[in-house]
Order: C-alpha cells, then sequence, then structure tokens
C-alpha cells in the first residue's frame, strides 16, 4: 500500500497542498470551513506528515535536549521532583509542538554529544545540575546550539536560567524554627564529589542571615555535608542522632528528607516532638509523608514551563539572551514542625 501524501489530502479536502501545511503549521490565514475539510482529509486518509521532510525544510528539529549530569542520574530515578519537573517540561514542549530528548551524561567529557550538535539532532538543550565550571556551555556556544539552565552556574551576566531564591528560601526556613524557639539547628546539605552546588550556598546565606537577625553567632558545624543517596544519607543521619541531638533540622532536598524522616523514626525518635524537620523541595510529595513535611515549597510546574518557553526565545532569536528567571519560594507548613522542646 502507498503511503499517504500531503497531495492525496489536497485531492481529497478540494484544495492546495500549501493550504494543506498551512493548517498542518496551525496557520492563521486558513478559513475555519477550509481548515475543517483538510483535518477531515487528513482523519480518513489516516495521513502522517513527513517530520523529516519539514525538519530538512525548515533547518529544525523540533526535538529538545534535556539534560541531566552524572550527579543527578540516580536523581531521575529516586527523586519524586524530577519526574514532575520531566512532565512538566515534556507537557509544555508539546503544546508548542516540541518533542523531549532525555539525555543522561556521564561525566563533563561532551565528545558524546558531538554526533547529536553536528546531526542537528535537538535545536536546544535544557541542562539540569551542572557542576561550577562545567565545559557543556563551550561546547554548545561553539555550535552555536542555545541552552538554558535550572539554576546559576557561573558569575556570568548573560547566562539564561529559571530558578528559585534560595536565599530567601533558606532564610524563610531558618527564621521560622527560630521563631519557633530552636536554637540547635543544623542545615543538611548535598555534597557532591566533594563540591556543594549553587543553589545550597545560596541556602547557606539565607540560614546565616537569619541567625544574624537573631544575634546568633554562625558556626561552621551548623551546616553538614552528606551524599544526596538515599542510604548515605540515612547513615548520616542515624550517625548523627547517635552522638548529639539537635532540635531541628533543615533538609536540602527531597532524598535527604525522605532518608532522615525514616532514619529518625527506626532510631525512636518522635516527629515533631524530639526533632522538627523543614525540608527543601516538591511540596506536593512531602504531603504524602507521615507526618507530613514542613517545606520550602519549589514550583517546579512554573520553572518547568519557563525553560522550554526561554529556550525557545533562544531558539527562534539566536541574538536574544533572556534574563534570568528567580522566583520566591513559600513555605508551607505541616505536621513535622513545632515549638523547641
Amino acid at each position: 500500500m502507498n503511503k499517504t501524501t500531503i497531495n492525496d489530502v489536497a485531492k481529497y479536502a478540494n484544495t492546495t497542498r500549501s493550504t494543506v501545511s498551512r493548517v498542518l503549521n496551525n496557520s492563521p490565514l486558513v478559513n475555519p470551513r477550509t481548515r475543517e475539510k483538510v483535518l477531515e482529509a487528513i482523519d480518513v486518509l489516516r495521513y502522517t506528515p513527513n517530520k523529516t521532510a519539514r525538519s530538512l525544510k525548515s533547518g529544525k528539529s523540533h526535538v529538545l535536549g534535556l539534560v541531566y549530569s552524572q550527579q543527578q542520574i540516580s536523581e531521575v530515578l529516586m527523586n519524586p521532583g524530577v519526574p514532575g519537573m520531566i512532565k512538566s517540561i515534556s507537557e509544555r514542549a508539546q503544546s508548542e509542538g516540541y518533542n523531549i530528548l532525555l539525555i543522561t551524561s556521564a561525566g563533563v567529557d561532551y565528545k558524546s554529544y558531538d554526533d547529536l550538535i553536528m546531526k542537528h539532532s535537538v535545536d536546544g538543550f535544557i541542562v539540569s545540575g551542572a557542576m561550577i565550571h562545567d565545559s557543556l556551555h563551550e561546547v554548545l556556544d561553539k555550535a552555536k546550539i542555545p541552552y538554558v539552565y535550572n539554576m546559576k552556574y557561573s558569575e556570568s551576566k548573560d547566562d539564561c536560567y529559571v530558578t528559585f531564591d534560595d536565599v530567601e528560601g533558606g532564610y524563610l526556613a531558618a527564621k521560622y524554627l527560630l521563631d519557633l524557639g530552636h536554637r540547635d539547628i543544623k542545615l543538611i546539605v548535598g555534597d557532591v564529589k566533594g563540591t556543594v552546588l549553587s543553589f545550597n550556598h545560596s541556602r547557606i546565606a539565607g540560614f546565616k542571615k537569619a541567625l544574624q537577625e537573631y544575634e546568633i553567632p554562625f558556626v561552621d558545624s551548623m551546616v553538614l555535608r552528606t551524599p544526596g543517596d538515599m542510604d548515605s544519607s540515612y547513615h548520616f543521619i542515624a550517625s548523627l542522632f547517635a552522638r548529639e541531638r539537635p532540635t531541628a533540622l533543615l533538609l536540602s532536598n527531597e532524598v535527604t528528607s525522605t532518608a532522615a524522616l525514616n532514619a529518625l523514626i527506626d532510631k525512636g525518635f518522635s516527629i515533631p516532638d524530639d526533632v522538627s524537620l523543614v525540608a527543601f523541595g516538591y511540596p506536593d510529595f512531602f504531603r504524602y509523608t507521615r507526618p507530613s513535611l514542613t517545606t520550602v515549597g519549589l514550583d517546579i510546574v512554573w520553572q518547568g514551563n519557563h525553560l522550554v518557553d526561554m529556550l525557545l526565545q533562544r531558539i527562534n532569536d539566536p541574538g536574544s539572551t533572556p534574563a534570568a528567571m528567580i522566583k520566591k519560594p513559600e513555605l508551607v507548613v505541616r505536621e513535622s514542625t513545632k515549638k523547641a522542646p
């Protein structure tokens, strides 16, 4: 059986090939009655547009690359915020006529990207979790391929990223606990190959700001670093409470927060009677923990939508440098916090 062509659709709808093309591209220049006839023809003939031909004509693949770096590969499977982010990005991209190609980087050697770049398999990249001084942006700049980040990774003034005000987040969380009378507070942050990512540096700055308002001196032991995987975080928290008893913890992500909750309950601690917990991350997930966790909530739907919009702006206007977008987080108070014992 011969494959149905755009000419077959035009003949069936009694119109021209160019009119069918306009309908396929959602052009507003098509008469509604004609559009209806073309759509009926497409349905009856089961016509599928030749995406390869359309890509060659437009110079675009209509595919966006979503990059998760090495330290986040495990999070793609374990962190509940990551599937939510992928869903948000995918839905927004599809609404704009694009598909998503998920890419996991096994390191900072980006030779594996050469094939994608040289064949123009993707029109641009959304980069999540790159390390400070990561070289990916140099590869993409050289290839003149647009990209955006999910946070600020350098001091470059022309970085394009969509993120959250993590200084404000650290401040909100710490001030809330201080208002409840807590003074022995630990901020637990992820350690990625000996490096603290930029958003955690910002949360530490917010934590220090709140302490300063209460005239409480900051000491280095208030901030503790743990590998971000579930097993390491679980044993880290269990070990911490075997030697000391802080009255409150600030926990930097969904995985560490879940691990801390499980470790403390397993060791016989009552939350929040013995220790209060405040998590950073996807607020909808923490609604379903027991107890539900007070959260510095990050609106990943907002972030995912705007990452796609910003990247498409760079794709459609190669000379543009959209301004960074930074949203203030919201403190969602739930069952895991109370006044200091």
